[in-house]
């Protein structure tokens, strides 16, 4: 009678841990915290901001950079980045060819990426990329499979969230566009 009691009883606690690894692996998977989601989606960390900032915006933050700001390095992948500090933020560019442009050199290569910085904020960086006619054919750095040409996408690199950050985005711009009017006008 023990022995059936016994062995019945090894059958269940196999069958139970078989039933909780099944469902820890489902809520693994399913919390979009799992490995295979986050690493799958991580590509797709992007939104279409063309509506905040046009290309020819874009643009004209860029040349307003190149032309009055200074050199400053932010970060271990390039150097140099041509840089500007506004009231609110400070804001570098990044070159086109990445890595192929250590130095940031404007005769070198364009540059598609805006890095807007608040070091005092939660969120401290806002990645904008442009991707110009003829940049997906080229394979630009920073270009991402599903982005389309002649738009501006902000990029989420550490997984902050979109919506979180087009809201604080708009406050950026805003300043960014009233200053380069009031030192273009002034």
């Amino acid at each position: 009678m023990f022995a059936d009691v016994s062995g019945n009883s090894n059958k269940m606690i196999r069958e139970i841990k078989i039933v909780l690894f099944t469902i820890l692996l489902l809520l693994s998977c399913n919390s979009g915290k799992g490995v295979l989601n986050k690493t799958t989606n991580l590509s797709m960390d992007f939104s279409n901001v063309s509506d905040l900032i046009s290309p020819k915006e874009f643009e004209q933050v860029k040349a307003f950079i190149l032309k009055n700001g200074d050199k400053m390095t932010y970060r271990n992948f390039d150097n140099n980045n041509p840089h500007f500090k506004f009231s609110n933020c400070e804001v570098f560019l990044g070159a086109d060819i990445g890595q192929g442009n250590i130095n940031n050199d404007p005769d070198i290569s364009n540059f598609n990426q805006l890095t807007i910085t608040n070091w005092n904020s939660k969120i401290m960086y806002y990645e904008l990329v442009i991707v110009r006619k003829g940049d997906l054919k080229a394979e630009k750095a920073w270009v991402k499979k599903g982005m389309k040409e002649e738009q501006i996408y902000l990029v989420d690199n550490y997984g902050v969230g979109l919506e979180l950050m087009k809201n604080n985005l708009t406050n950026y711009l805003k300043q960014i566009k009233e200053e380069i009017i009031a030192t273009n006008n002034g």
